[in-house]
C-alpha cells in the first residue's frame, strides 16, 4: 500500500474514532441534568484520592511483573525498565490516537533492554489473551448476579470471547507448529516481495520469526503459572480501584458492583474511540451503574473522577520518565508510525 493511501486510511480511522467518542459525549450531555451532575460531584471525599493513585500505579507495576514472564528470556530483564516502558506506552495511549501505545511500549523496551521489537510486540498480543480470558471469568461472575443482560453487554461478551479464542488458536499454533508457520509465512513473503524487494522480504521473514518467538515467550510451566497469577492480581486491583472509587462517593455497594463496573469499562474501551478512551470510558461507567439503578448523573460524575485520576497519574509519570530518558512524545509518535508500517 502506498504512503498516501496509508495516511488517508489513518486519517479516516482517527476521524471515525473521534466522531464515535464525540457522539457518546453529546448524547450523555443532552440527557444529563447539570445541577444534578454538580451535586453528584460534590459527594466526592478527596481523602480517598491518594489511595486511588497508589492502586493505579500498582496496576502498572503488576503489568510489568507479568510482562517479564511473557517475554523470551524475560527473567533477566529489569523490572523497573519494564515498569517505565509500560507507563510510557499507556501515556501515549492517553494522548495519541489509535492505541499507538501498544506499539510504542515494546519499541521503548527494545531501546532499554535486550529485547527485539517484534518479540516485544508479540508479547503484547499474548498479554491480551490473558486479559481477555480473565475478563471472561469476571464477566461470568458479573452476569451471574444480573437478572437480565443488557444487549450491549451480551455483544461485548461475544466479541471478547471471539478475541480470546482467536489469540489462543494463534498461540497454540505457534507452540505446536512454529516451524511450519515460519515456512508458510516465508513462502508468502518471498512470493509477493522476493523478486522486487529481496532485502525487505528478508527483513519481514526475520520479523515473522521473532514475532512467533514472542508468542512462544511463555516457555515454561512456571512462567505460565506466574502469568496467570499476575493477571488475576492485576484485575483484582482494577476491581478494587473501581470499588474504592464508589466508596469515595459515599457508596457502600457489594463487591460485585465493582466487578461489573470493571468489566463494562473494559468492554466499552475495546471499541474505537478518541485518545485516552474519552467517551467510551464514560459509557462503560454509565451502563454498568445504570444496571444497579444509579442515575446517569452519578455514573458520569464517577467516570469523570476515576478517568481523570488515572489519566493524570499515568501521563504525569510518563512524561517524567520520558524527560529522564531524553525522549519526546513526537519521537514516539514517529517511531510508532514507522513500526506499524513495517510490522
Amino acid at each position: 500500500m502506498s504512503a498516501p493511501a496509508k495516511n488517508h486510511g489513518h486519517r479516516i480511522a482517527v476521524l471515525v474514532s473521534g466522531l464515535l467518542s464525540l457522539t457518546i459525549l453529546l448524547v450523555l450531555a443532552v440527557r444529563l441534568d447539570g445541577s444534578a451532575l454538580l451535586s453528584e460531584l460534590g459527594r466526592l471525599h478527596w481523602g480517598y484520592l491518594p489511595l486511588l493513585v497508589l492502586i493505579t500505579l500498582s496496576t502498572f507495576w503488576v503489568r510489568a511483573l507479568r510482562w517479564r514472564h511473557l517475554l523470551p528470556d524475560g527473567a533477566g530483564l529489569s523490572r523497573m525498565r519494564l515498569f517505565e516502558a509500560t507507563l510510557v506506552g499507556f501515556t501515549a495511549t492517553f494522548i495519541l490516537p489509535l492505541r499507538v501505545g501498544e506499539v510504542i511500549r515494546p519499541w521503548v523496551l527494545s531501546r532499554w533492554q535486550p529485547v527485539k521489537f517484534s518479540a516485544g510486540l508479540a508479547s503484547v498480543v499474548t498479554e491480551r489473551a490473558f486479559d481477555a480470558l480473565t475478563l471472561l471469568a469476571m464477566l461470568g461472575l458479573a452476569l451471574a448476579e444480573l437478572d437480565s443482560v443488557p444487549p450491549l453487554v451480551a455483544a461485548g461478551a461475544k466479541i471478547v470471547t471471539l478475541l480470546a479464542v482467536a489469540i489462543l488458536i494463534v498461540m497454540i499454533a505457534a507452540y505446536l507448529g512454529a516451524h511450519h508457520m515460519i515456512r508458510v509465512g516465508e513462502r508468502m513473503i518471498m512470493a509477493v516481495l522476493g523478486k522486487r524487494y529481496p532485502k525487505l522480504a528478508q527483513r519481514m521473514v526475520a520479523m515473522v520469526e521473532d514475532f512467533l518467538a514472542g508468542l512462544r515467550g511463555v516457555s515454561s510451566l512456571k512462567d505460565l503459572v506466574w502469568s496467570v497469577f499476575w493477571s488475576l492480581v492485576l484485575w483484582a486491583l482494577l476491581v478494587a480501584l473501581y470499588q474504592i472509587g464508589l466508596v469515595s462517593f459515599g457508596v457502600n455497594a457489594p463487591l460485585w458492583v465493582g466487578v461489573t463496573v470493571c468489566v463494562m469499562i473494559a468492554l466499552a474501551v475495546a471499541a474505537p474511540g478518541a485518545p485516552g478512551f474519552v467517551g467510551t470510558f464514560q459509557l462503560g461507567c454509565v451502563v454498568a451503574l445504570a444496571i444497579f439503578d444509579f442515575p446517569e448523573e452519578f455514573g458520569v460524575a464517577y467516570s469523570i473522577v476515576l478517568h481523570a485520576l488515572q489519566a493524570v497519574t499515568v501521563v504525569v509519570c510518563g512524561f517524567v520518565i520520558l524527560h529522564r530518558r531524553g525522549l519526546h512524545l513526537s519521537d514516539l509518535s514517529q517511531r510508532a508510525t514507522e513500526k506499524k508500517e513495517t510490522s
